[in-house]
């Protein structure tokens, strides 16, 4: 049986939002949307290994989760700060794709670590993918959020050697994703999650 997160939120826009992230970052695992608990508890022949719960229906019915708590993240909207004091990780939803993403990198330390690391073992199979001195470089500035030009000042080379340098990183781990590629440079050391 493959292991699941479902994503349980009547918001389907945010559903489906979440989903496309989860999945650039962890496509080894299936996803499942649900619009209520009950939906979700009809569907639970499934070996789910992670919930997204939104807030609201988290604490409608939250019973269903107080022994999964550590396999759970409420998924806010920023603004309720009694989430934090109930003892469930949150994820702010209204955050940029970038905050998204480092919030969920802290899924490693979860237990999930395994779908992670074939990922990036995936992105790096073979010799003929190891980036050079200089793309770990480029790679490091591209995931804390540096344009090209910036990258370009700070590593005192030109814009269009930067774009080459991004081009082969992105031709040699298979990716333009940047979830894909930050979870790569996390995971292989290029740069700390504290960072990001």
């Amino acid at each position: 049986m493959n292991p699941c997160f479902a994503i349980i939120d009547r918001n389907t826009l945010e559903s489906t939002a979440l989903k496309d992230i989860l999945w650039e970052l962890f496509n080894h695992v299936e996803l499942h949307m649900y619009n209520s608990i009950d939906s979700f508890i009809r569907d639970s022949n499934r070996h789910f290994v992670h919930f997204f719960v939104s807030s609201e229906l988290l604490f409608s019915d939250s019973d269903e989760f107080d022994t999964l708590k550590h396999m759970t993240t409420v998924l806010t909207d920023g603004k309720n700060p009694n989430i934090d004091q109930s003892g469930y990780r949150t994820l702010d939803i209204t955050a940029s794709e970038e905050e998204i993403v480092t919030r969920l990198m802290d899924l490693q330390k979860m237990g999930h670590y395994g779908e992670m690391t074939a990922t990036v073992k995936e992105m790096s199979g073979s010799k003929k993918n190891r980036l050079s001195d200089r793309e770990k470089d480029v790679l490091r500035l591209m995931v804390k959020g540096l344009i090209n030009k910036e990258i370009a000042k700070e590593l005192n080379i030109s814009t269009t050697t930067v774009i080459f340098h991004r081009n082969n990183i992105c031709d040699k781990l298979q990716t333009r994703s940047i979830g894909k590629l930050t979870i790569y440079a996390v995971l292989s050391g290029i740069v700390s999650i504290k960072e990001i």
